[in-house]
């Protein structure tokens, strides 16, 4: 346990990776991390601890080999309990590692019995509403996390109709590196941007109304398979996914970039449209339940009806045709950003959530 008067210390079970050849602090790090969870300890008044990833390759072989025929992640779990020892709380993210650790504070193992715990959820909201996931499956291993932090408030009742106490559900609004991510000025290259890789893209809606806008190039970075190439018409050209750095450029060399998403029941493009916005970009997105926290139309950004390709068209048109409107709701998406949805105010809200329970 820490020093009375100190800061508390929070261990941090996720994975994540270090830059080949750095010497990383497993104590409150300055590398980046999954989500920037390195912002949480100059952001709250907590300090951090990583659980160090597995890199010898007989440790990863017999890792894999145990989680596959357990069907829970264990390691992570297990080469965090000496560091819990010293340590006031567990954060955990995402769904993947709930099940071991609810299985260890439902049997009352120490050190995990005695901590509370915050885990961050991604895909469970989604998987309830799509019957793929069982709410018993839920609600179990829910019984081993004390508040679950998710990243829009539609998801709140779809936890409550599954079982899950709903004041145990904590929405946070998802951030953006608005440091890296900024205006620059860049020459405009591209008449239509669009970048993604997750199940959540929509991209045959946004094929379609490329193909009423012959005379408007469209551009799309994405994985391979994602996209049907036999039905691309000949203004819209598919690219690889690309380095950071890149990618980052191609945000700022867009004169409009989309974000066309399925209807899901979490907030899925949220990255590329806040991105997008901290780099003073007019963007339009597809206005679902779970990312209207994120949308003001007409402010900070455009928003159309999922899986309309006429709508889209049209509001491309008329965004491409109005240099005006484009700056103004570039300006707007940069101050929105600045304002609302930084990953420094979010994980200073994470963080807010960590120390009530404590």
């Amino acid at each position: 346990m820490s020093i009375p008067g100190s800061r508390p210390t929070v261990v941090g079970v996720f994975d994540w990776s270090a830059p080949a050849g750095a010497e990383v602090s497993l104590s409150n790090p300055v590398i980046p991390l999954p989500y920037r969870a390195d912002l949480l300890t100059s952001n709250a008044s907590l300090d951090l601890e990583l659980v160090p990833p597995a890199s010898r390759r007989a440790h990863r072989k017999l890792r894999d080999v145990v989680e596959h025929r357990s069907g829970a992640k264990l390691d992570l779990m297990l080469r965090a309990a000496p560091r819990l020892r010293r340590a006031e709380a567990v954060l955990v993210f995402l769904e993947q590692h709930f099940a071991a650790l609810s299985w260890a504070r439902r049997h009352r193992l120490p050190p995990y019995a005695g901590r509370p715990v915050v885990g961050i959820s991604c895909w469970w909201a989604e998987e309830l509403v799509a019957g793929t996931r069982d709410a018993a499956e839920v609600v179990r291993d829910m019984s081993g996390v004390d508040k679950l932090v998710v990243f829009s408030s539609n998801q709140q009742e779809i936890f409550a109709r599954a079982g899950v106490d709903r004041q145990r559900v904590h929405p946070v609004l998802f951030g953006a590196d608005h440091e890296y991510f900024t205006p620059c000025g860049t020459p405009e290259r591209f008449d239509v941007l669009a970048v993604g890789t997750d199940r959540g893209r929509d991209w045959a809606t946004l094929v379609e109304a490329a193909r009423r806008l012959p005379q408007h190039r469209f551009d799309i970075v994405t994985g391979p398979g994602r996209i049907d190439m036999t039905t691309v018409p000949s203004n819209v050209t598919v690219h690889p996914p690309t380095d950071f750095s890149t990618y980052r450029d191609l945000l700022r060399s867009a004169r409009l970039v989309v974000v066309p998403t399925f209807d899901l029941a979490y907030p899925t493009g949220q990255s590329v449209l806040l991105e997008a916005m901290a780099c003073g970009r007019c963007v339009i997105v597809a206005g679902t339940e779970a990312m209207s926290e994120y949308i003001e139309d007409g402010r900070w950004n455009l928003q159309v009806p999922p899986r309309d390709p006429a709508a889209l068209a049209a509001r491309v048109e008329a965004a491409l045709a109005d240099d005006e409107l484009r700056h103004d709701v570039g300006s707007g998406a940069r101050a929105a950003v600045e304002e609302h949805f930084t990953f420094a105010r979010m994980w200073g809200d994470i963080g807010a959530e960590i120390l009530e329970l404590l």
